[in-house]
This record gives C-alpha cells, structure tokens and sequence, in this order.
C-alpha cells in the first residue's frame, strides 16, 4: 500500500509567551495545484532531515505499518504560546480535540529507515 504519503514535521514547545509563533497561523491551509497544503511550514527551523518510513502509532509498535511516508523533520524546536493552541483547538478543520497516541521508542533495526534514503 503506498497512498504517496508526505508528512512536514515540527517539534514544538509549549510556553507561556503570546510572543512567540502563532500555532493557527502556522497550520493555515490553502489549496496549492490543486491540493491542500500547509502553506507556512517553518522555514527557520534548520534544514529538514528526510527519511521513508510508514505511519505511526501504538498499533505499530511491533510491526511497521503498510503505509509508506516520505518523512521530512526539522531539527531545531519552535516555541508556541499555549493560548494558540487552546484557539486552534476550539476551532480547526480536522475537528481535533485531544492528542493522539505514539509509538513506543524504535529500538528493532527491522523497524528503523535509514537517514537520507
């Protein structure tokens, strides 16, 4: 199964500071050739480190998940005021409303994608 997945990732900090990036602003979503797209991904956040991997979550810490994503992660972390998380949440397209659940650290090599490819 390969739905031609693309995740743009970024560690973000909470803080109490209305200073620093606004979390709304940053996952504003626009249609860009014909797609939705996020279009204010963090460009300041250091050069992505891309990698294939599949989709994550507590089902798959035994076993790789049968959807392939190519992953791009930033290296530098980016403060957030939590207040703008707590207004992206009241009113966001995806209907979210509480945090997912994460895959357990990878420590099987079986499980682990090589950096750049």
């Amino acid at each position: 199964m390969n739905p031609q997945l693309r995740v743009e990732t970024q560690v973000f900090v909470l803080v109490n500071d209305d200073a620093a990036a606004d979390f709304v602003e940053l996952t504003a979503i626009e249609e860009v050739g014909g797609y939705q797209q996020e279009v204010n991904i963090p460009t300041d956040t250091g050069q992505p480190i891309q990698y294939d991997g599949s989709t994550t979550g507590p089902s798959y810490n035994e076993a790789g998940s049968p959807l392939q994503v190519s992953w791009s992660v930033r290296p530098q972390v980016m403060k957030l005021p939590i207040s703008s998380v707590e207004t992206w949440l009241a009113d966001n397209a995806f209907e979210e409303t509480a945090a997912h659940g994460v895959r357990n650290l990878v420590i099987n090599p079986d499980l682990i994608s090589t950096i750049g490819g």
